[in-house]
């Protein structure tokens, strides 16, 4: 019983054997593997690969911004009487938006304006009498110190008048300080403050902006600046919106960014573009071009695909040789291809 299991043992172990080994092809001849060596087949199409001049371009990413804008504030402190506008409202320079209290104000500039009035009386009465005297004293009918006295009274009441003067200018200033105004033409973007709040001094009341001078920011690395020039017409994508435009360059900051080693260029838009529908914050690209370098183009009809890799078929020798390029979506050759070369259009049906 004992010999029947170790046979049956041995059978079976000689059989495991016998077939890991027919598994690693022990018993099967060696299969030379595919070669990407073809012979070339009769009446091939070719094509002669040719480098063409082509300027290329680099695209830089910024935004849009007003180069004009200002945040109002307050020169008085005093309670918010009427705020006249709202967010997202236009406006046109000098055109009140917010009215502080002024009471007080108008009262001051109605008592300064009499006493300004009272001072000018008194000057055409010191006036008149200077011209009096200066007539009676011509005809030696008056001694010279009546003369003296009423020189020294148009004098005084010049001054006076001068001082009543400079009261109303001040008390009308102090008034306008009551009005706020818009600078410039433009839209409101922040309300800060509202009727009843108390404003003061240096504290911001209205943000606005002037959609007109609407421009695209961007940060150009330090190798493309040569390509770049103040007057230089760039092309500027605005990719949410569809919208490409062309901009002028306004500045170019001379000196870099520590961190990203690039420089900050302006790029104002055409007036008939800059409108509500360019707001600042908006994504935008600027496309600058430099200098023309060789490149290699293929058509459709020179290569193939296997999955995601780009094949073509190289004639060298008179002998077909299958080779993997980079492409990019345009077709451009990145690697892999050389000008001068000779390849196989419509390269599939040489396989």
């Amino acid at each position: 019983m004992k010999a029947k299991k170790g046979v049956l043992a041995l059978v079976l172990g000689t059989g495991l054997l016998v077939l890991f080994l027919v598994m690693a092809g022990v018993f099967t001849s060696n299969v030379a593997p595919v070669s990407t060596l073809n012979e070339t087949p009769d009446n091939v199409e070719t094509l002669t690969l040719e480098a063409v001049e082509q300027p290329q371009t680099r695209i830089f990413s910024g935004q849009l911004e007003a180069r004009q804008t200002a945040t109002l504030a307050a020169r008085m402190t005093a309670t918010v009487a009427e705020v006249l506008v709202d967010v997202g409202d236009r406006v046109e320079q000098e055109d009140v938006l917010l009215r502080l209290d002024n009471a007080d104000l108008s009262a001051k500039v109605r008592q300064v304006q009499q006493a300004l009035a009272s001072a000018q009386s008194q000057l055409n009465t010191a006036r008149s009498d200077y011209r009096r005297m200066e007539t009676l004293l011509a005809k030696k009918l008056v001694p010279q110190s009546q003369f003296d006295e009423a020189e020294n009274r148009l004098k005084t009441a010049q001054s006076e008048y001068r001082r009543a003067l400079a009261a109303v200018d001040e008390a009308e200033t102090q008034f306008g300080f009551s009005l706020v105004r818009a600078p410039f033409s433009g839209l409101i973007t922040d309300k800060i403050i509202n009727q009843g709040d108390t404003a003061t001094p240096g504290a911001a009341l209205l943000s606005l902006y002037n959609p007109e001078s609407i421009e695209a920011t961007v940060n150009v690395a330090e190798s493309a600046l040569p390509y770049v020039d103040i007057g230089q017409s760039l092309t500027v994508t605005l990719p949410t919106y569809e919208k490409t435009l062309t901009g002028l360059v306004r500045t170019v900051t001379p000196a870099a960014d520590a961190t990203s080693r690039s420089y900050r260029v302006a790029v104002t838009l055409p007036n008939t573009e800059a409108s509500d529908t360019l707001l600042p914050g908006m994504f935008a690209k600027v496309t600058v071009s430099q200098k023309a370098e060789p490149v290699l183009y293929l058509p459709s009809n020179a290569y193939y695909q296997i999955g995601q890799l780009n094949y073509v078929k190289v004639l060298d020798a008179g002998e077909v040789r299958t080779r993997l390029v980079s492409l990019t979506q345009q077709g451009r050759v990145r690697k892999g291809l050389k000008p001068g070369e000779v390849l196989i259009i419509n390269p599939k049906k040489t396989q």
